[in-house]
């Protein structure tokens, strides 16, 4: 496909982060550019894919326009501008008070991604996704990584929607209660379990300083979304401690699967990781 180049002084920066830029049209605030760093072209490149076939499934999520590139090469995708959108992230950041009603509006999103079944082949699955990430990381030796793919393979089958990358900051939504999906780069399909490793990973594993620095809320508020979100999503008679246990696989596995893009290995969890793939000594 031949992107349409752009000026990049049409549009002003409106945010930024290791992940890209967004931009707003000089002209028309409608109109968002989000702009990928020349090395994660490839993630641009998925998204602009997978945000079209999520669109055209019903699910909610900013309506994507053209690929384009900077006069200097860098990739973009335009999106229909959410105006006046905030992240539950955000949000609860600002009203902690509302953190009940923004956990169980954050569930009940999550419960409509994970009801919904696209059809079949049109997106990968996250076992697949998983692997590829596992055998292109260079911190893990050959033996980890055959172990590794064995268990992902073994872990239960779906043919369920999974974001790829969801917590409560790749949720939005508007004053008027319409919530939309975004960061779709690595939507997929597979046992929701995924998606649950990633949420307790951001909501209850980084270090409060992190939590910070990316949500603006410290790790007792934290902990208290994730626990109304799960007892939301799951039921009130969950037992916290079991959906935690399940999620902390899965979570450790998205933190492999990450290594490779932030280009450092996490040595912490390898004991834990050898005792899931049947390495521990």
């Amino acid at each position: 496909m031949e992107e349409k180049i752009i000026n990049i002084q049409d549009y002003e920066l409106s945010g930024g982060g290791k992940f890209g830029e967004s931009y707003i049209k000089r002209d028309n605030p409608n109109i968002l550019l989000k702009l990928y760093p020349t090395e994660l072209e490839q993630m641009g490149l998925d998204e602009f894919d997978r945000a079209w076939k999520v669109y055209k499934t019903g699910l909610p999520c900013p309506e994507p326009g053209e690929l384009v590139r900077t006069s200097d090469g860098s990739l973009g995708i335009l999106f229909k501008r959410i105006i006046g959108k905030k992240s539950f992230a955000r949000a609860l950041s600002e009203r902690p008070e509302m953190l009940e009603k923004l956990a169980f509006e954050f569930a009940e999103t999550c419960k409509l991604l994970h009801s919904t079944t696209p059809a079949e082949g049109t997106f990968p699955t996250a076992k697949f996704q998983y692997t590829q990430e596992i055998m292109d990381d260079p911190f893990l030796t050959p033996e980890e990584k055959n172990a590794l793919e064995r268990f992902i393979y073994s872990l239960p089958d779906a043919s369920t929607a999974v974001h790829g990358d969801l917590h409560h900051g790749n949720i939005i939504f508007t004053e008027d209660g319409h919530k939309y999906l975004i960061d779709l780069s690595e939507f997929c399909t597979g046992t929701p379990w995924f998606d649950m490793g990633i949420i307790y990973r951001q909501t209850r594993q980084i270090p409060e300083e992190m939590e910070m620095e990316l949500y603006h809320m410290d790790k007792k508020l934290s902990t208290a979304f994730w626990n109304e979100f799960i007892r939301n999503y799951f039921g009130q008679d969950v037992s916290i401690k079991e959906v935690e246990e399940q999620a902390l696989v899965y979570a450790y596995l998205r933190i492999l699967v990450l290594e490779r893009l932030l280009g450092k290995p996490s040595l912490q969890i390898r004991p834990e990781v050898h005792k899931l793939i049947g390495l521990a000594p």
